[in-house]
């Protein structure tokens, strides 16, 4: 598939890792055409440590960021925000659900200064399974318009890992936020 959408870009931690890239055509009608080029990241330094110590391949912490570019090119209508939102808010469940988490519940929303705006983010609890137990795990979605096009955002990251003091919850909630901020 060829593509005039170009890739997001970010800015990421020592340790990441571009693991998936991909370009689709989310949504096509005769009158709109929505095309999406994604990236997907993964933190493979703490999923390499992790492996060591628990002997399962796992994802333990994950960013992506997604350009969606709409033709024909048209400003952001608050009902085209929403179409979009909603859709993607979906996709992003799928998304969690495909990189092995369990439980995906909707828990609240917080707003993120992206670019000098107030951006909405969702949080949702999730679980992953390791080495026979669950552990819990947060992950934030966040979309917003960017001139015509629209950029989007999300990830989500453990909160207990079998070696606690390897891993600060905190640290990766403040992380994932700056990528998300850095989205361009």
């Amino acid at each position: 598939m060829t593509s005039d959408v170009a890739p997001p870009e970010l800015d990421l931690p020592d340790g990441w890792r571009l693991v998936s890239e991909e370009l689709t055509t989310p949504f096509d009608v005769r009158v709109v055409r929505i095309e999406a080029n994604t990236r997907i990241y993964e933190d493979v330094a703490l999923r390499d440590r992790l492996d060591d110590v628990t002997g399962t391949e796992t994802t333990w912490r994950f960013v992506f960021a997604s350009r969606l570019h709409i033709s024909p090119a048209t400003s952001p209508s608050t009902a085209l925000t929403r179409l979009v939102e909603d859709r993607a808010t979906a996709k992003f469940v799928d998304v969690l659900k495909a990189r092995g988490f369990s439980a995906v519940e909707r828990a609240d929303t917080h707003r993120i200064d992206v670019d000098h705006r107030a951006v909405e983010a969702t949080r949702y609890r999730a679980r992953v399974r390791v080495d026979g137990s669950e552990r819990p795990v947060e992950a934030y979605f966040a979309a917003w318009p960017d001139g015509t096009e629209f950029l989007l955002g999300g990830g989500a990251y453990p909160l207990t890992v079998p070696e606690p003091e390897t891993f600060d919850p905190e640290r990766a909630r403040s992380e994932l936020f700056e990528m998300l901020r850095s989205i361009e």
